[in-house]
């Protein structure tokens, strides 16, 4: 199989099972696991908390040892943990969970970008990262609609499903695989050395890359500001107006019209693709992050269930094409022998924004209202724009040193 299919298989497959997961996952917790909002909270710190521990040596493992091996292992740990958060719905065993699932995200974040980017070549990658991620939103919805029609027999049964087909994945992928452009450095020394030198290279391109800089930046701000968006919006949805449809129902559906209209809007990107270079990508996604932050706007102050509907689909169709777009950046900036770990490092500081905005924003929706809260967590957003335009961000490669 080539690498081309491998990496379609690959996304198409754990977007599956993994938009089947979350589909639920949120509804799972508060009706089945605990209705409390400050532990409801605590198990979205434990995930994210785990990401920003484990990015960076998992990153390492990647780029010392085998991206093709750091991909599965990462599909059978999410999927266990899947498996092992719908079988109990107890507290603790749901906290242990989301910090298993955490470990599983982290071996998978950066290594099948920086796997694709070494075995087709960097030039090659972006329309191939770009048309990855047109598959990966159309088996979203499949697996948003499998959720739904699952779901009906019990919540937990998508978590299960989910986690079955996850370790699937990992397994076809252990078979069709293949790792030929991946070189890492053989150096006579011990395996914790190794890991540890790699890292040192990875501070060093934070230390001598400007756009990078840029990048872990930016990774902050988005985590900071739209980690508690995204757990707020559900509640402001169901408190505020009247969905016409079951819960589990009408966000499936809601996500499902979301995903599809951002594979229609990576179409139009992907033709371009050759075209972007690292210069002018994030001017890209400053135009996208604008969009964004105005949807949200719009969505937060909406007084009818038409308009947040019709704010909520756009912006988080522009928030969808961004991702794709950061990677291709991210791969263009960095070094083959550190590009896992580079892409981690993206992670890690997106999780750090996540920990430190959500209690913050959390705190800020128990003092005053939730659409007080959802409006901070999106004007948090908008230092984004900022660093993207900066001339760090787009700074010549010819002058892309620190001195």
């Amino acid at each position: 199989m080539t690498p081309q299919t491998a990496y379609y298989l690959m996304r198409g497959g754990v977007s599956l099972f993994y938009n089947m997961w979350l589909t639920v996952t949120l509804l799972y917790h508060a009706t089945l696991v605990t209705t409390d909002p400050f532990l409801l909270l605590m198990l979205g710190v434990a995930h994210e908390a785990t990401t920003f521990l484990f990015e960076i040596p998992t990153g390492v493992f990647a780029d010392s040892y085998s991206r093709k091996w750091s991909v599965i292992i990462g599909c059978v740990l999410s999927g266990v943990a899947h498996i092992l958060e719908g079988l109990f719905p107890i507290y603790l065993t749901v906290l242990m969970a989301q910090v298993l699932f955490g470990v599983g995200f982290t071996f998978q974040s950066g290594a099948n970008d920086a796997w694709l980017a070494d075995e087709v070549g960097p030039e090659h990658a972006a329309p191939i990262f770009i048309r990855g991620t047109q598959i990966s939103q159309i088996m979203a919805q499949v697996g948003i609609l499998g959720a739904i029609v699952i779901g009906q027999a019990g919540l937990q049964n998508p978590l299960i499903v989910a986690g079955v087909g996850m370790i699937g994945v990992g397994l076809v992928l252990a078979w069709v695989m293949t790792e030929n452009g991946f070189r890492p450095e053989k150096v006579s020394t011990s395996a914790l050395v190794q890991m540890q030198q790699t890292f040192q290279k990875s501070l060093l391109l934070v230390r001598t890359n400007r756009r990078f800089v840029s990048v872990v930046l930016v990774g902050f701000v988005v985590g900071l500001s739209l980690g508690g968006y995204d757990r707020l919006f559900t509640p402001h949805f169901l408190q505020n107006f009247q969905p016409p449809l079951e819960p589990i129902v009408w966000f499936g559906l809601l996500s499902a019209v979301v995903s599809f209209s951002s594979t229609i809007v990576l179409q139009w990107m992907r033709r371009r693709a050759k075209l972007m270079s690292a210069e002018r990508i994030p001017g890209a996604i400053a135009w996208l992050s604008a969009g964004t932050i105005v949807g949200n706007v719009a969505f937060v102050l909406a007084g009818r269930f038409e308009l947040a509907v019709f704010a909520y689909w756009f912006s988080q169709m522009l928030r969808a094409t961004i991702r794709p777009l950061i990677i291709v950046w991210i791969n263009q900036i960095a070094e083959s022998r550190v590009r896992a770990t580079a892409i981690s490092m993206y992670w890690q500081s997106n999780a750090l924004g996540h920990i430190t905005g959500m209690p913050v924003i959390g705190l800020i929706g128990s003092l005053t209202s939730m659409r007080v809260a959802l409006m901070t967590s999106v004007l948090a957003h908008s230092p984004v724009l900022w660093l993207l335009t900066r001339r760090q961000a787009a700074i010549d490669p010819a002058e892309d040193t620190l001195s």
